[in-house]
Order: structure tokens, then sequence, then C-alpha cells
């Protein structure tokens, strides 16, 4: 087989009539059925021996429903949007809570919570670092060679690694082991010297718990802006690698983000990339924007950092790095929430996003790309939640077409002006949403508005919404959805409305939900008084040994505090100096 299109015969898999299918139905056709057709081969044909490594499965079928699609579809830029996944196991894996990729597993409660971040987005980006190490047709020989030798079998995961040492140009075992065996971020420092740059490892923490030293053989990517011969290495804790070369230009680490790290550049380096920012690809881009926010927030470097990165953004960027940047500029703004330094944040946001949304507008252009129509929705959502009155107002002159004639407003416009209404809705406006929920003929229709009638601005709204998710109005399926779009804003009254009806919520969710659900709405939270909360709930209502996501949403509750508190000053300063630029 000589790529992994061979391995799943997709073209002649996927029969999908293009004039029955939009882009965005395709993209999901593609990567479920990449997904299922990986479980295949790394569940059914070749079985994990116990669920201690479960992550064979599903961190293989993650990565295989980006890398398979990919391949046919590389116009999508999938592995830029996966990104997000390998971020969002970062945050998790740097905090209180966090577990190795393999872990023990003991009960079936256990069991249930390994379905996590760590097994898949984690397991999905060190594949990925793996291949990229050993190269692509190393890698595929190798795990040829496991499934033939395996099929039908059971294995753990040094079957794997056993058959890729065999292939690689490069020993896998003691980097696969540190990264799949040990839980953390490892967290490469770059330093300036004469002569070129010095590179050393120590582990990134966002909290006290994730500060216990610990080791890893990471693979290092480096190369200078503008192209030239790429640095290879592994650099582990305790030893410093140098490299030489000139520096004034710059250079990315972690070239092309396959790796699982965090780069942290001293102060010069940094200026130097936010200079030519535009002169990086657009991966390089994103891991720019995801280290720099975290670092920002965990005071390795100052927040304002990322700020000034942010300031390049200009519509000439690839839309999922856009989209990336304005989603990281939402989650900073609720952080920000209930505090008077919010006008000015808000104020920043409206002014760097204007000239991004004035190129795409409100409706999508022929020929336009799904990744465009992406970044409409979100940018909408942004300069909504940052107040921005003309995108209101046009929102609610789309939402008076809408009632008089839904026909005329497409799909994806009608999500946006919909949602940017419910959420800036008075009680008058509400109630006009709740009556098209209850005549809404589509059951799809009928389970978005119900959702959105949580979304509300308005403390009061929100109160209501809860409570008509205790009536048989909504389907059961819907009346979740409703108090996770309260818990957005208000995470300790959606918490409270679960813990006081938790018998009506189980009876909504399945069984393996019912822990983790109460859970997800409280994370949401940035007061330390919640945690007390959390606690006492845990102690009632969730197994001893099921107790793991409770850590994590404690951990993420104390840490979205910790920002509060320490870094937003920083950001503060830095939109003073620059409010009149």
């Amino acid at each position: 087989m000589e790529n992994w299109g061979a391995i799943f015969h997709f073209e002649s898999d996927l029969e999908i009539d293009p004039k029955l299918s939009t882009e965005s139905d395709r993209r999901g056709v593609y990567v479920t059925v990449a997904h299922e057709m990986a479980h295949r081969w790394f569940g059914d044909l070749v079985t994990m021996d116990w669920w201690d490594d479960l992550w064979l499965n599903e961190g293989f079928a993650s990565w295989m429903e980006v890398q398979a699609t990919d391949h046919f579809h590389p116009e999508w830029k999938l592995w830029l949007d996966a990104q997000g996944a390998k971020e969002s196991a970062m945050r998790l894996d740097a905090r209180a809570g966090t577990h190795s990729i393999i872990q023990p597993i003991r009960d079936v409660l256990q069991a249930n919570e390994a379905f996590d971040t760590i097994t898949y987005s984690k397991g999905m980006a060190v594949i990925r670092m793996l291949e990229t190490y050993t190269g692509e047709d190393a890698f595929r020989a190798g795990v040829r060679n496991y499934i033939k030798a395996h099929a039908y079998g059971n294995t753990i995961t040094d079957d794997l690694w056993r058959e890729l040492d065999k292939t690689s140009p490069r020993p896998v075992t003691m980097t696969a082991h540190d990264l799949t065996l040990r839980p953390g971020v490892p967290l490469i420092r770059v330093t300036r010297t004469d002569g070129g740059v010095t590179l050393s490892q120590e582990r990134f923490a966002m909290d006290d718990a994730s500060k216990v030293p610990l080791t890893w053989h990471v693979p290092v990517l480096e190369q200078a802006l503008g192209g030239g011969p790429i640095w290879r290495g592994v650099v582990a804790r305790g030893a410093t690698t140098s490299i030489a070369g000139d520096t004034a230009s710059g250079f990315i680490v972690n070239e092309g983000q396959t790796s699982y790290f965090r780069t942290l550049y001293d102060p010069s380096l940094v200026a130097i990339l936010a200079t030519h920012f535009h002169a990086l690809s657009a991966e390089d881009q994103l891991g720019l924007l995801n280290d720099s926010r975290m670092l920002g927030y965990t005071g390795y470097e100052p927040l304002a950092d990322f700020l000034t990165l942010a300031h390049q953004a200009d519509p000439t960027l690839d839309p999922q790095v856009q989209d990336t940047l304005v989603g990281r500029l939402q989650g900073i703004d609720t952080l920000y929430d209930g505090m008077p330094s919010q006008a000015a944040f808000r104020a920043f946001g409206r002014r760097l996003l204007a000239p991004l949304f004035a190129k795409i507008g409100w409706d999508a252009k022929p020929g336009e790309s799904q990744n465009v129509a992406l970044l409409r929705a979100t940018l909408l959502a942004a300069l909504s939640q940052f107040e921005d009155e003309a995108v209101i107002a046009e929102a609610r002159a789309h939402f008076a077409a809408y009632l008089r004639d839904s026909s005329k407003i497409a799909p994806d416009t009608r999500r946006s002006v919909l949602s940017i209404v419910t959420h800036h809705a008075d009680a008058t406006t509400w109630d006009r949403i709740h009556a098209l929920a209850k005549g809404a003929k589509s059951t799809l229709a009928k389970e978005e508005l119900y959702g959105l009638l949580g979304a509300a601005l308005d403390r009061a709204l929100a109160r209501k919404a809860l409570d008509l998710a205790l009536t048989d109005e909504a389907v059961v399926t819907t009346r979740p959805e409703i108090i996770r779009n309260v818990s957005n804003k208000y995470p300790e009254l959606a918490f409270d409305f679960v813990a006081a009806h938790l018998d009506a919520v189980n009876s909504w969710l399945e069984t393996d939900s019912r822990n983790q659900f109460p859970l997800d709405l409280a994370a949401n939270a940035h007061d330390v008084a919640m945690i007390a909360k959390l606690k006492a709930f845990a102690d009632t209502h969730i197994p001893a040994t099921a107790r793991g996501e409770t850590v994590k949403a404690e951990s993420a509750i104390a840490f979205n505090a910790q920002v509060r508190t320490n870094r937003l000053p920083n950001v503060d300063r830095w939109l003073a100096a620059h409010n009149a630029k």
C-alpha cells in the first residue's frame, strides 16, 4: 500500500452526490468515515489488550480522520483545525487532573473517564509527531507491519513501538514512552546567543501540581524564516542543545507545528517573530498565537505579547488563522466578565476585527470556501460578544426580514442572526423566539431555537430558560443544551440549577454522561467559591473512583481566577498604551 488513500480506498467508498451535498456535508462525511474505518483497523482487526491502551483505538482514529481526509481534500486544511484539538489537550495536560495517555484502568468508571481529550487529542498529536520524526514512509511501513503481525489479536502499545523501531531511521521507543507514559507538556526554551540559539527543556505548568519536573526526549524542527535547511534534533531536560546560525532575521522552532510541546522564545526573538508574522506559514502563525496566549496566561511571558501578535491581523491571513485568533480574543473577553476594564478590551476587539469582517461581509460569495463561511460565523459571534452596535443592529434587521419570510435568509446567516438576536434579547424578543420554537415544523429548527433560548445575556431570561428546560415543552435531548448555553455566561447559575434538580436532569442524560455534565458547566466559572460547591457536590454524588473530572474542573476554575487577578492587568496596561493607535 503506497499511501493512506490506498489503505482506505476513499474515493470509491464514498458515494456522495455533489448536487445533494454542501461542502460542509462532504467534509463531515469524509471525516466520519475516516474515523470509523480507522476503528476497523486499530480497534476491530487489532484490538487493545485492556483499557489501559484505549488510545490505540481512539488516538489513531482521531489522527486518521484528519490524515486520510487531508490526503484527498488538502483545500480543507484540516491539520490547521487539528491544532485547536492539540491546544485543548495541552491546556488540560498542564493542570491538575491530567493523566498519561496510557494509564491504569481498574473499573468501569475509570474506563469511562478515559474517553477524554488526552486519549483522543493528545493521542492524535503524539502520533503525528512520531510520523514526522520517523518519516511518512517509515511510519506507514511500521504500522502495516504491526497490523499484519497482530491481525485478529490483542496488543499493547509496545507492540506498535517495536514494529516502528524496525522501520524508522531513528529510535522510536524512548521518545514514544516519554510522551505516552508520562503526563504533562514539555516546554522548549529558546535563548539567543552570539552565534545562534540554545534550546533547553522544562515542564510547562499552569498550576503548582504541574511543576513536578519531568523529562521527555522531544523531536524538534527548527528553520530560519524564509526557508533554508531544517535543523532536526531531540531535546531533553538537563542537556542544552546549541544551534549555530544568524538569528537577526528570525527563525521558528517546531517548524510546521507537528510536535507536542510549547515554545518559549526570549523577548528579542519574540519581537522579531512579531515583525515577521506574515512571513510565517499558517501552521506556524497558529502555533505562535496559541503558545503566546497560554504563556501569557501563565506568566512565562507578558500576555501583552499575544496582543502584539494579534495586532498583526488583517484579511490576508488564512481564514483558519483568523478564526483561531478571533476565538482566542473571545476567550480573553470572557475572563473580563464583570470587570470595568472589559469595555476597553472590547473596543480594541472591535477595531481589530472590523477590517476582517468588512472583507467577507454578511453574505456568502460565489465559490467561497467553507473555511470562509466558518470564519464569518465566528466573526459575527465575536462582534456580537464585543457589543458591536452595527452588527447587532444588522442582525435585528435580518431577523425582522426573517419573520416576514424565512425563505429569504440563507441557512448559515440564519444561525448567526438568531444567535445574535437571542443573545441581546429583551423579554419581548425572547418571547418571540420562544414562539418560533414552539411553532417550528422541522425537528432541527425546533431544537436549534429552544437551545438558543439559553444564550440570553439578561439574567432573568437565563433563569426563564432554565425553568423552561424543566417542562415537557422541549424534547429531552434539547434540555441539556439549554442549560449548557446558560452556563457560557452564568456557570454558577447553571450548576446550581442542575444540583437543585439533579434527578430530573439525570433522567435526560445517558448514564455515562451524568457525572460529567455538571462539572462541564462549572468549569466555565472564574470565582474560586465555586470550587467548594464542586467538592461538596462530588462528595455527595460522584464515586471516589470517578473524581478525575472533578479535579480537572476545579483546576480550570482556579486557573481562570488566577488569570483575572494576575494577567489581565498586563493587558490593561497594553491597551492604555495603544488605545489611540
